[in-house]
């Protein structure tokens, strides 16, 4: 009887063990399930985040400018539109004058890192393409990135290096003459008109300082930048296509650019050195605002705006003389650009940036070409209808001046300052002051360009 007691209570605790077990195993299955689907759950989350995450991941530009304060306010608040529209965006900006930015952008060269995107001059664009520091932009334009389809090409030339685009212009100026209607009418003398040539010029300005009271019909412009417009007329430019000689073989070019100088100075036409030389570049010194002169041929279209503000009075735009059986000598020249360097990480976004900017009929309100014509047409058209009677002579000389075009020289080879300034120094000053001769000028200058140009060989 005890034995049977015994094996029942054995039997009973058997069966309880083994439901428990049952029973651990049942639920540990069941944890199993539902970690299992925490897991999914968990990744699944994951994974839309990160998605979102690519998607609105934040993106960092520094962008690095030169110009006035006005220049930086305008730009700062473009940047800001930008921002708004494209929160995942940050930009630093980084801004300065003139003077010292080719020396900061030069040390941000030689350490790795330069801005995103900086603003280029055309005179610089070669060096830095040659340097590798600038990304050639075609394959953005072609993706549809950088929407240039409103940009006509004579606006873009400006910004190619051997084929590729380097750089996008950020407003068009044309080299001309700025004149006083009211002086010319008190002389009697008509208005210069689209295709009045070197003779017509020194006539005219014959005429203006006879019948003008205590004034001058022009000031005189053996400068360089008439010197290029001349060459273009003949064919030829100032540089060769390799940076490696001037670009015209016959000094007898020289020689009649500047004897039109002195032929005009001897007659009378032109102010003699002392009305004009105390302003320098000075635009708001010119002898014109004071009436001292009544045309003034050295100005590009941009700068009509502070000189009739420099003026308190209206003046006009005008093209530069022809020459008769000549070429086109006008070129559409890009105020500045802007490029996106080699160092940036953020390419895509850089040139997202520079279309906005070429683009936005808002954002372009706000720039108010201050840096030149805008170069797309829409924008241009808009921009035309804002301006005040000043803006709108600068837009419609840039518009005029298509007509009298031809593609732009290639940029400036190294050496190219020295250059200019041995120019402005050792011909167009002399030749004001009767220091020397066309002849020794053009001879002087050969020789003296050639030895510093011969080192890009």
């Amino acid at each position: 009887m005890q034995k049977k007691w015994i094996f029942l209570f054995l039997f009973i605790l058997l069966f309880l063990l083994c439901s428990f077990v049952t029973a651990c195993s049942s639920g540990g299955s069941d944890d199993g399930d539902d970690n299992a689907d925490q897991v999914d759950d968990a990744t699944e989350q994951t994974g839309s985040e990160e998605a979102v995450g690519d998607e609105d991941a934040e993106v960092e530009l520094r962008i690095l400018w030169w110009g006035s304060q006005d220049r930086h306010n305008r730009t700062l608040e473009a940047i800001d539109m930008y921002v708004e529209e494209n929160p995942h965006v940050k930009i630093s900006p980084e801004f300065t004058g003139w003077d010292g930015y080719w020396e900061k952008m030069a040390t941000q060269a030689a350490g790795g890192n330069m801005p995103d995107i900086v603003q280029m001059d055309y005179a610089y664009l070669t060096e830095y393409v040659g340097r590798d520091l600038l990304v050639d932009l075609n394959p953005f334009v072609e993706d549809g990135t950088l929407d240039l389809s409103d940009v006509d090409d004579i606006y873009l030339d400006g910004g190619k290096v051997e084929g590729g685009l380097y750089a996008v212009n950020l407003g068009a100026n044309v080299h001309g003459a700025a004149y006083d209607k009211e002086m010319f009418e008190e002389a009697g003398v008509p208005e210069p008109e689209p295709g009045y040539t070197y003779e017509d010029l020194k006539s005219f300005a014959v005429e203006l300082s006879e019948n003008l009271d205590g004034a001058y019909g022009i000031q005189p412009f053996a400068g360089v930048n008439n010197l290029r417009h001349y060459l273009r007329q003949n064919g030829v430019s100032l540089f060769n296509e390799e940076g490696t000689a001037l670009g015209y073989e016959d000094d007898q070019l020289l020689i009649d650019y500047l004897q039109l100088t002195v032929d005009m100075l001897e007659s009378g036409a032109a102010a003699p050195a002392d009305v004009f030389m105390d302003a320098g570049s000075n635009i708001e010194q010119q002898p014109i605002v004071n009436g001292e002169t009544a045309m003034f041929l050295d100005i590009y279209s941009n700068q009509i705006v502070a000189l009739e503000s420099a003026a308190g009075r209206s003046l006009e735009l005008s093209l530069s003389p022809v020459l008769e059986g000549g070429e086109h000598g006008h070129f559409l020249k890009p105020s500045q650009f802007f490029s996106v360097t080699t160092h940036s990480k953020e390419q895509e976004e850089a040139a997202k940036f520079i279309s906005y900017i070429t683009n936005n009929l808002e954002v372009n309100e706000v720039l108010n070409a201050e840096r030149g014509v805008p170069i797309a047409t829409a924008v241009r058209d808009h921009l035309r209808d804002l301006q005040d009677s000043v803006g709108v002579k600068m837009f419609d000389f840039v518009e005029l001046a298509q007509d009298y075009s031809k593609p732009i020289d290639p940029p400036e080879p190294e050496g190219a300052t020295e250059i200019l300034t041995l120019y402005e120094n050792e011909v167009e000053h002399a030749i004001y002051y009767d220091q020397t001769t066309p002849e020794e000028a053009a001879a002087n200058f050969r020789e003296k360009a050639s030895e510093i140009l011969a080192k890009n060989e």
